[in-house]
């Protein structure tokens, strides 16, 4: 090979490399800028435009990519992406750094407490099996069901009777089946229907009444078709009902929203978020992909939470990693009641 031909191959690969480079810088800042962009029209606009409302169901998987780009940026000196990348960074930040912080909580040794599971068992998962070993194996007192199923409500009560004597279950065909397990008494169980099941039990734990919301709000993603009234409408039933509430208050169950959307801000605003108080890492609980595709991946979405108002403090919250066969993994906390009740 002549000398000629081989500067003009090392030419023509380096014009190759920065060809490549510019359309990375190019493809970041594109992120950068359309990112930073809906997060202003996020602030002036908040859910009224519906494009602003779809994207907050999505809105953490496109700022966590800012975690790893804006660093990166600063390392190769591109100032301009930095400042692209700025935005969505720092929301990221914000909202999940807090989450990999240790935390401790001040419950008084003495004060009761009570362990939850909140658990969408998926109305087509046929797996009984594994679903009954998960709940006995967390040991919760009280469990919230979502999406029961007849055949599922069968083997829950022919197999966990002993472990849950107390038990209120409304097992549907569709999606809409409710149940609760309960070690402790069951005073009252109220059951109704919007779009999906929503349930009230009235629970005697020790002498110590409290009252369980079992909810599963309706996913706005109806196909193509983006539906957030409908969430909206049982979320504000849910609140609604909660509020005329004088006894300690629980609200666990499969919210199909996400820590970004105008639905959990409601929420949230007037009731704790466990995992969000005391858990650790991101707290994604769906979808089960290996459920779901063959293909074992993580999460994605963190839709599946215990709240609870201001009688109660949060020792402990994390997602179990099996899901027995469901689209959802389990949600797990132990609160303890405030000591002045």
């Amino acid at each position: 090979m002549s000398a000629i031909q081989t500067i003009t191959d090392s030419t023509s690969r380096f014009q190759i490399k920065i060809v490549l480079q510019n359309l990375l810088v190019a493809l970041i800042g594109s992120y950068g800028l359309s990112v930073s962009a809906l997060l202003i029209l996020r602030a002036l606009s908040g859910e009224r435009l519906t494009v602003v409302a779809l994207f907050n169901s999505f809105l953490h998987l496109l700022i966590l990519p800012a975690l790893l780009l804006l660093p990166l940026s600063l390392l190769f000196r591109r100032r301009l992406l930095v400042v692209e990348l700025a935005a969505p960074f720092l929301m990221a930040l914000l909202a999940y750094a807090p989450l990999f912080w240790p935390q401790t909580t001040a419950a008084q040794p003495e004060s009761p407490r009570l362990s939850l599971l909140s658990y969408n068992i998926n109305t087509a998962n046929r797996q009984v099996e594994p679903v009954i070993q998960i709940i006995r194996e967390s040991n919760a007192d009280v469990v919230a069901i979502q999406e029961l199923s007849p055949w599922m409500a069968e083997a829950i009560d022919a197999q966990l009777a002993a472990d849950y004597p107390y038990r209120a279950l409304h097992p549907q065909a569709d999606f809409s089946g409710q149940g609760v397990l309960s070690r402790y008494p069951i005073r009252s169980d109220d059951f109704w229907q919007i779009n999906l099941g929503h349930q009230r039990v009235e629970l005697d734990w020790n002498g110590q009444p409290l009252v369980l919301f079992n909810v599963h709000p309706v996913h706005p993603l109806r196909g193509l078709r983006y539906d957030g009234e409908s969430r909206a409408e049982e979320v504000t039933d849910v609140l609604d009902r909660a509020g005329l509430e004088t006894l300690p208050v629980v609200i666990a169950g499969d919210f199909n929203m996400t820590d970004f959307s105008a639905d959990y801000a409601r929420v949230a605003q007037l009731y704790s978020d466990s995992f969000r108080e005391v858990g650790w890492g991101m707290g994604f609980t769906f979808p089960e992909f290996a459920n779901v595709t063959g293909i074992a991946l993580p999460p994605i979405a963190r839709i599946d939470y215990i709240f609870y108002n201001a009688d109660f403090q949060a020792l402990e919250a994390q997602v179990i990693a099996q899901s027995g066969g469901s689209d959802h993994r389990p949600l797990f906390a132990v609160l303890a009641l405030d000591g002045s009740l």
